[in-house]
């Protein structure tokens, strides 16, 4: 997909709501969907397969996965207010192949051709990694997430039998009062296994 009409028709996604600290809600940017969906496609393709968005937040990820061409995609989210915003930007761009599921990870039950997200990074929260990597590869043939650049993740990647591929990093946005700056830039990688 060009990059100047994934930008067109992902701007229109509406942004507003609170993020919650507790559950490490940060958004994530177009540029950082586009550099997801471009490596996933290129890896596993997109076209024409089933799709599980993690962690939707407003959906962006599993969004971009049906605009590029994923025959049905499933949004999850454990927050039902994650889950409404999600609803109402697939319903902004009409989109009938998507659905959004308020559901804990660990409640999934369907199979998946490919799993992305854009986990929480273990800033606010006592997120566990280790857990979400074992459900997650239980959920999906392939499977794909952003996360903070560090050794600590090469490592993890590295035991679990998965890969790292570096990114230009997620642009996050101020979105709760302790920010100070306008936006920050944090270097990622996308942490990927194929079947």
């Amino acid at each position: 997909m060009k990059k100047i009409e994934f930008y067109r028709i992902l701007s229109k996604l509406d942004k507003s709501g609170k993020n919650n600290l507790k559950l490490e809600q940060y958004r994530t940017d177009i540029g950082a969907a586009y550099e997801l969906m471009e490596f996933v496609d290129s890896q596993a393709g997109i076209r024409g397969k089933n799709i599980a968005d993690v962690g939707c937040g407003n959906g962006i990820l599993g969004i971009s996965a049906a605009v590029w061409g994923a025959e049905k995609v499933d949004l999850y989210d454990i927050d039902a207010r994650a889950v409404t915003s999600a609803e109402n930007n697939i319903s902004l761009l009409e989109l009938g192949n998507t659905a959004a599921l308020c559901m804990d990870l660990f409640d999934i039950q369907n199979k998946y051709d490919i799993a992305i997200s854009n986990p929480p990074f273990g800033f606010q929260s006592n997120f566990s990694l280790a857990a979400f990597i074992k459900k997650i590869k239980s959920i999906a043939g392939d499977i794909f997430f952003i996360y903070k650049n560090n050794k600590e993740i090469r490592k993890i990647a590295d035991e679990n039998g998965l890969s790292v591929h570096d990114m230009k990093g997620i642009k996050l946005e101020k979105s709760l009062p302790f920010h100070k700056k306008n936006y920050y830039i944090l270097p990622t990688v996308i942490v990927y296994g194929l079947k």
